[in-house]
């Protein structure tokens, strides 16, 4: 299930509903951001939501906002929607939040930012131009966030932060051994809820071999034998006489073991 915060508006939750089961709390409340979930073993995601304009508008406390969530969850992510440039779009009416208005901050002052939101139907609504912040500093921000485990994704509008927060949910939902992204590069990190040595054999000999089994099936096997070698001197039937294991991971199996099959 994903969690949103009690503030978060009523049509994002509705289209998120549609593809996640999505229940409303106080979360900011109990000093945790915007959208919390957990993937199938429990490893926590939580994200917080930001306009384009608002964050430029006061970016210390957009990071004090983060800092105060940054320990209730395993992973942190922020969303920012709209269009955020350095450059002005032309033809779109302006409000001008300078320094002469007021908006002082903290950072180092420098060029202005220009922030436009996007409507669902695809027209750009008025901008926004901030000149608290210059964009270099912006961009020093988001990658030292970076550098502490807070990732930043960038979306047009709350429809595609609804389709972004549905396809990582879903994403995440996933066993390692699953995710094709990188898969030559990358060795998948090996998950389990405690430090089981032959769950961790069979998973890692799963991955060399591309044997297809997760966790679920590892714990099953290690359930039924004692170790490696005990499964190696099993036949091909006690081995498919465990709940998941079908005859084509049976003989993937004993073949990295070194049976002929």
């Amino acid at each position: 299930m994903m969690l949103a915060d009690s503030n978060e508006p009523d049509n994002l939750i509705k289209l998120l509903s549609q593809a996640v089961d999505t229940s409303k709390q106080d979360l900011n409340r109990q000093h945790m951001s915007d959208y919390y979930f957990a993937n199938f073993i429990g490893k926590t995601f939580q994200f917080s939501r930001k306009q384009a304009g608002e964050l430029v508008g006061n970016l210390d406390e957009a990071e004090d906002q983060i800092r105060d969530y940054y320990n209730q969850a395993d992973e942190n992510y922020q969303i920012v929607e709209g269009i955020l440039s350095p450059v002005r779009i032309m033809s779109f009416p302006l409000d001008d939040h300078s320094i002469a208005k007021g908006r002082v901050s903290t950072r180092d002052l420098g060029a202005k930012i220009y922030c436009y939101q996007v409507q669902p139907n695809g027209f750009i609504s008025k901008g926004h131009s901030f000149s608290a912040i210059s964009v270099g500093v912006l961009y020093a921000w988001i990658h030292r966030l970076a550098q502490s485990g807070v990732t930043t994704y960038w979306t047009i509008n709350w429809i595609e932060t609804a389709k972004l927060l549905a396809t990582i949910y879903r994403n995440e939902q996933k066993p390692p051994e699953e995710h094709t992204t990188l898969k030559r590069v990358i060795r998948p990190h090996i998950f389990t809820h405690d430090p089981d040595p032959l769950v961790r054999a069979l998973m890692s000999l799963s991955i060399v071999y591309k044997i297809g089994i997760g966790e679920d099936k590892a714990r099953a096997l290690a359930d039924r034998f004692v170790n490696l070698l005990d499964i190696a001197t099993a036949t091909r039937e006690d081995i498919t006489d465990t709940p998941g294991i079908g005859n084509a991971v049976a003989n993937k199996l004993l073949h990295a073991l070194g049976r002929e099959v």
